[in-house]
């Protein structure tokens, strides 16, 4: 599989690898938020590490996910 966000990837394996995290702005990708028609849509997320509940984390816009269900994340320190 090809990478389709654009930058240096970070790997989650384990909930210590999310709480590095906490406090960085970042791009990710769910693994619902593909199309997988063959149209080759994805569409990522933005947003900001608030903090890790177990294999949680959760985003500074309350939302949440489980770190299994991220296919590709990527810091993006140089946005606001």
């Amino acid at each position: 599989m090809t990478q389709m966000l654009e930058g240096q990837l970070v790997y989650l394996r384990t909930a210590a690898d999310a709480r590095k995290l906490i406090g960085k702005r970042v791009e990710y990708l769910r693994d619902c938020d593909i199309d997988k028609s063959g149209r080759g849509y994805f569409f990522p997320r933005y947003d900001t590490v608030a903090e890790v509940h177990g294999r949680q984390i959760i985003f500074g816009n309350g939302n949440s996910t489980g770190i299994r269900d991220i296919v590709e994340l990527v810091i993006r320190e140089d946005e606001t």
